[in-house]
C-alpha cells in the first residue's frame, strides 16, 4: 500500500464518520432526570429522621466500625485477668498460695 492510498482509506472513514446522525436520548431523558434531581434536593420523610452522618454511607460504616472496635476491645479487656497467676515454684507463688503478705509475715515474733 501506497501513502495515497492510505490517506485514502482514512479520508473514506472520516467521511463515513461525518455522516452518522448525531446521537438522540432516549424519550422522556429530560422528565426522568428533572425528577431525580428534585428527589435529590427534597430528602424523604425516612430521610429526615436519620441524622445528616448517618445519610451518608462512609460515616455511616466508619460509625458502625468504631462502635465494633469499641466493643472488641471492651471485651477483651473485661476478660482479661486483673492479676495473672504467678509461675509455681516462685517466692510469689508461695506468697499468693499461703496468703501472706509483709505485715503478717513477723506479727507472731
Amino acid at each position: 500500500m501506497n501513502r495515497n492510498e492510505e490517506e485514502h482509506e482514512w479520508e473514506d472513514r472520516f467521511r463515513q464518520l461525518g455522516q452518522l446522525k448525531p446521537a438522540q436520548p432516549r424519550p422522556f431523558f429530560y422528565t426522568r432526570l428533572e425528577a431525580r434531581l428534585k428527589n435529590r434536593l427534597e430528602p424523604s420523610d425516612a430521610a429526615a429522621v436519620l441524622p445528616w452522618w448517618l445519610q451518608k454511607p462512609a460515616y455511616a460504616l466508619g460509625t458502625l466500625g468504631v462502635l465494633i472496635a469499641l466493643n472488641i476491645a471492651v471485651a477483651v479487656w473485661q476478660h482479661a485477668p486483673a492479676n495473672p497467676e504467678p509461675d509455681p515454684g516462685t517466692y510469689e507463688s508461695f506468697v499468693q498460695d499461703y496468703q501472706l503478705n509483709p505485715q503478717t509475715t513477723f506479727v507472731d515474733e
